[in-house]
């Protein structure tokens, strides 16, 4: 055989010319190295293969039956997770319970989550992936989705054994845990007061949970709204052959739960009054409750606004730090907007979108900057109970976080768009046309945009203070913090003492905020000014 390059003689079982070295017969190459080629072509089947095998033959989640056992990997993958160190702690049956924890973290406190009578044990909550991946929350908890049949047609037995199952659920996870957090949604709610209500009429027997924190999304506190509105009826779907049933039996159950509240919260005898005492310190001070203006589904008034029980309202104003124990979202600030424009659109009116939404993880992109789930959820319960002096500190690092986290969103979404779009208070404007009322165009179009700039970066400069100002209305901080004199020997004044800061005092502009803060405001504005030491640092 001759080189097609050089016509040297090659040997027949040669793959390269002697001479010009080229590379002959490609063949005979792959031959020599074929197992080489066979090994590399092996490594890549085995790992391609292996993958679709295994689709192959798991089982798909949607395709399970209800009450079915799932396997971990059919779980995580339905969940979403990348993250391998999760595993089900307990036999997930689809429906019923899936109790999950990490392999690395081995958390010693749990989150359970009870959900309502529009969902189920995951999908109620949206993406669980979002508390999965946030490591606020897998650093510190393990998380268990409790699952039930809907209690729209069950009577009072039927409800009283829900929450009896709940009771063993809690019971079993004291033994593993230090702390228990319950969160809850809508008639879930209900399901978890039931359930402590009646731990509480075993004691001292029984002794309470060990609850760290309560927190319960659009609860049922004073009644439900079921009959009387078609739009029921279409969300509902086979459950609607007799809503006016399913609006009794409800009330019903919400009661019972309410009568036996009043009741122990008025006790009779010493007994009652231990039972009283016990239930509102392991109980009562640990309860947190998040409504939704708009929702027409649970605590609706006669004119359609939202209400709240005279018990829980009583409840809500035990002393706490850090969030307030009642709160209501508006309406507009969890994309309500969006949901009428969506509706006037497509002719279909979603009643349930502000019951629901609210604990939608993953859907809530209109809510405003910090209302979503996991910030409402992390802002009550922190993380686990270790130490009073450990939780102030906590609350003080995460409150700085905050804070910058917010003025870093805010200050991106004013440079961002013209500073006249998003104008939000109508005060400013008017202040601003004001001052410029005599100066000719095309110069006045400038001069209010930039004014207007300048103006919504005082509000986010100022927004640090605020959040300082609400912590030390709440005892949380001392007057006399290192961050608070920080600011008001330096930042204030030199903000307030400068042809701006006067302006909008001048203009009432700061009257927004506290009487406290606007003191130290109209106090700065007088100071003599000093060079500005951060008190803490920023971004």
């Amino acid at each position: 055989m001759k080189c097609p390059a050089c016509f040297s003689e090659i040997d027949d079982r040669s793959y390269r010319c002697k001479e010009c070295h080229r590379i002959c017969s490609y063949k005979r190459l792959l031959w020599r190295y074929r197992y080489i080629v066979f090994g590399i072509v092996a490594l890549i089947g085995f790992w391609t293969v292996r993958g679709y095998v295994g689709r192959w033959f798991a089982n798909d989640y949607d395709e399970l039956p209800e009450g079915a056992l799932v396997s971990d990997a059919t779980t995580l993958s339905w969940l979403g997770l990348t993250d391998k160190g999760w595993f089900c702690e307990e036999p997930h049956y689809k429906g019923s319970l899936l109790h999950l924890r990490h392999k690395v973290f081995q958390a010693k406190d749990v989150i359970v989550f009870v959900h309502g009578f529009t969902g189920d044990y995951v999908s109620t909550w949206g993406k669980p992936k979002v508390l999965l991946d946030d490591p606020r929350f897998n650093r510190n908890y393990d998380f268990v989705f409790y699952g039930f049949k809907t209690t729209f047609y069950r009577d009072l037995p039927a409800f009283e054994a829900e929450a009896a199952k709940l009771d063993r659920i809690l019971t079993h996870l004291d033994e593993d845990y230090k702390s228990i957090t319950i969160v809850t949604h809508s008639n879930g709610g209900l399901v978890a007061m039931r359930t402590l209500l009646n731990r509480a009429k075993d004691f001292p027997s029984k002794q309470p949970h060990k609850i760290h924190r309560i927190v319960m999304f659009t609860p049922l506190t004073e009644n439900v709204s079921l009959t009387g509105q078609p739009d029921i009826v279409k969300l509902l779907g086979k459950q609607s052959t007799d809503v006016a049933q399913m609006q009794a039996n409800t009330s019903s159950k919400l009661v019972s739960v309410k009568e036996d509240l009043k009741a122990l919260l008025a006790p009779q005898d010493p007994l009652a009054k231990a039972r009283a005492e016990a239930f509102m310190k392991d109980v009562a001070e640990h309860i947190y409750i998040i409504n939704a203006e708009g929702d027409k589904l649970v605590d609706v008034g006669p004119n359609g606004e939202k209400i709240v029980s005279d018990t829980v309202r009583m409840l809500s104003q035990l002393p706490t730090l850090g969030a307030p124990r009642l709160v209501t979202l508006r309406y507009s600030d969890i994309g309500g907007s969006e949901e009428d424009a969506r509706a006037k659109k497509s002719g279909v009116k979603n009643p349930a979108y502000a019951h629901s939404v609210v604990v939608k993880m993953g859907s809530q992109q209109d809510f405003s900057f910090f209302d979503h789930f996991e910030e409402l959820l992390f802002d009550r319960i922190g993380t686990p109970p270790r130490n009073s002096a450990a939780n102030v500190e906590q609350i003080r690092q995460s409150t700085q976080e905050r804070i910058q986290d917010t003025i870093f969103d805010m200050n991106k979404f004013v440079v961002d768009k013209n500073p006249m779009v998003g104008l939000a208070w109508r005060n400013i404007s008017d202040a601003v046309q004001a001052k410029f009322k005599d100066v000719p165009e095309p110069g006045r179009t400038k001069q209010v945009e930039d004014l207007t700039r300048q103006t919504y970066y005082v509000y986010i400069f100022l927004s640090l203070y605020a959040r300082m100002d609400d912590l030390r209305s709440r005892g949380i901080l001392s007057p006399n913090d290192e961050m608070i004199l920080g600011w008001k020997r330096s930042w204030l004044p030199n903000l307030m003492t400068s042809e701006l800061g006067r302006w909008m005092l001048e203009n009432n502009l700061m009257e927004y905020y506290s009487e406290p803060m606007i003191k130290d405001l109209r106090e700065a504005a007088g100071a003599t000014v000093s060079s500005p030491t951060p008190p803490a640092r920023t971004r």
